[in-house]
């Protein structure tokens, strides 16, 4: 991974000469500071500002894919004219455009008598908390007490090991996510809006494992960005943190207008 910062050049080119942008961004750690629990993120009133200017820009669209459920996400986000991928992609809604992956919605009964089972083994107490988000769910164990720390680690692990070949279990920051097995991911998602927009030049921006998918899918024909650098990643450039996001937002902002001017 390259710093992006000190490769502004090469990427500004790209992005004011592509006929069409598609902007995919995480929101948890990305678009919005990880907070100790998921009720608690909020989009700064700078970050929305910018992804308006973003979105109204001629050729781009802008992609938020979350691993928070639909609802959730274009909530937090609360601004129209985008798009917005739920459950890593699993349910997908934006202008013109709405999808659901049917096979993952067949086992949403399964997934939350998984997470019922969870929470009861793991109550408010303990410093775990079980989402269900209806085609996943995630175990957060961010505020996990060090008194039941070995028996929350056990318990999971036996959990994943008894869980039928419908389900896998995936780490995150903090988090167990419950998936169903063959569902679409992030880079599938990415994949399935860029085919519908026309494929144009895809930007894929995050910081946890389930974005790797992205970074993958656009692997040496898009521009992808981890936020905080991490080995073995496949993104191509890193930012320092996610204060960085909005001055990287900003610059996608110039780099387009700049070709529109450029053009007239």
């Amino acid at each position: 991974m390259k710093l992006f910062w000190k490769n502004t050049d090469e990427v500004s080119n790209r992005l004011a000469s592509a006929p069409g942008l598609l902007v995919t961004l995480d929101f948890d750690g990305t678009l919005a500071a990880l907070a100790e629990t998921p009720g608690q993120a909020r989009l700064r009133p700078e970050f929305k500002t910018a992804l308006t200017a973003l979105s109204a820009l001629h050729g781009v669209s802008v992609f938020i894919l979350s691993g928070r459920a639909l609802k959730s996400v274009r909530k937090l986000v609360g601004l129209k004219n985008l798009y917005y991928g739920g459950n890593h992609g699993i349910e997908i809604k934006g202008p013109g455009f709405a999808w659901r992956d049917t096979r993952a919605a067949k086992l949403r009964d399964l997934i939350a008598k998984t997470a019922a089972e969870i929470q009861e083994r793991f109550p408010p107490g303990t410093g775990v908390l079980v989402e269900n988000k209806m085609f996943s769910a995630s175990v957060h164990y961010r505020n996990l007490k060090a008194a039941y720390k070995r028996g929350f680690f056990s318990g999971m692990k036996a959990l994943a090991a008894a869980q039928n070949g419908s389900l896998y279990w995936r780490n995150g920051h903090k988090v167990f996510e419950l998936l169903p097995k063959g569902a679409t991911h992030k880079g599938s998602a990415l994949n399935r809006l860029a085919k519908k927009l026309g494929n144009p030049l895809g930007v894929a921006v995050g910081d946890d494992l389930t974005d790797e998918d992205m970074f993958n899918t656009l692997a040496k024909r898009g521009i992808t960005i981890r936020v905080g650098r991490k080995a073995g990643s496949r993104a191509g450039y890193f930012l320092s943190g996610q204060a960085e996001v909005l001055r990287l937002l900003r610059f996608i902002i110039s780099a387009r207008r700049w070709d529109i001017k450029w053009r007239k």
